[in-house]
């Protein structure tokens, strides 16, 4: 009896013991957040700049480029991520952002808020995409949209891009029904989710992804090359990341 007693001890410790295991991989490891904050948007939103100013601080003209801008941000606790700018060019993103989507941590769509009428489509289409798919959704739960180029006098306000850009989605999720196409490829369950609610106009609001929208001057006011750069709304979301 003392053995069998022994052998039923053993095994419901073992038992124990590969639950415990279990419950702490998934609560260590499984919820393990991103390493990348990637800057997002269209070729003259001011991306590039924005990342160097987040990054190094100094105002430098920038051009459109190739390829991808990294830059290591501490934030808080004593933890940094990985700032990565990638180009504007839709089919150079599409490639680069491919190499980051499984390990993001956050995202930024940087939007010129001067030139939001011409450019709402796209940025409508890039939301759209990221916001849709279902692997962005598991492991975001925010993004932020910096409404850039505050500094220029016919620069639309915040609550003004957001309303431009609800209206444009909820006519996309129309022409999107037709000929749904997802971020995720060709991974199982990788139809596009539906944006909102059902019979009522698309409002940022109804996602499960909070979306932020807040305003930023990556040149600044003043000279160039003097220029003081208003981002502290982007660097405050950044470093207060969860």
């Amino acid at each position: 009896m003392a053995m069998v007693y022994s052998w039923e001890v053993a095994v419901v410790t073992l038992l124990v013991l590969i639950f415990t295991l279990v419950i702490v991989k998934f609560v260590f490891f499984g919820r393990r957040k991103g390493l990348y904050v990637c800057l997002l948007g269209y070729s003259d939103a001011g991306k590039t700049l924005l990342f160097t100013r987040l990054a190094h601080e100094p105002f430098v003209k920038t051009q459109s480029s190739i390829k991808e801008n990294k830059a290591t941000l501490q934030i808080k606790n004593k933890k940094s991520v990985e700032l990565v700018d990638i180009p504007g060019n839709e089919r150079i993103r599409d490639r680069l952002f491919g190499k980051y989507r499984d390990n993001i941590r956050a995202i930024i769509v940087v939007v010129d808020s001067a030139n939001i009428q011409a450019e709402v489509r796209n940025v409508a289409e890039l939301l759209f995409d990221l916001l849709s798919s279902r692997s962005i959704n598991k492991q975001l739960s925010s993004i932020l949209v910096a409404c850039n180029k505050q500094d220029l006098t016919l620069a639309k306000e915040c609550e003004a891009v957001q309303a431009m850009l609800e209206k444009e989605i909820t006519a996309l999720r129309i022409t999107r029904e037709a000929k749904p196409a997802s971020m995720d490829g060709g991974a199982s369950n990788s139809s596009p989710l539906f944006l909102g609610k059902q019979d009522k106009d698309f409002q940022f609001s109804d996602l499960a992804i909070k979306v932020q929208f807040v305003p930023c001057s990556a040149r600044g006011k003043g000279e160039e090359t003097s220029s003081v750069a208003e981002v502290d709304t982007v660097k405050t979301w950044i470093m207060n990341l969860p």
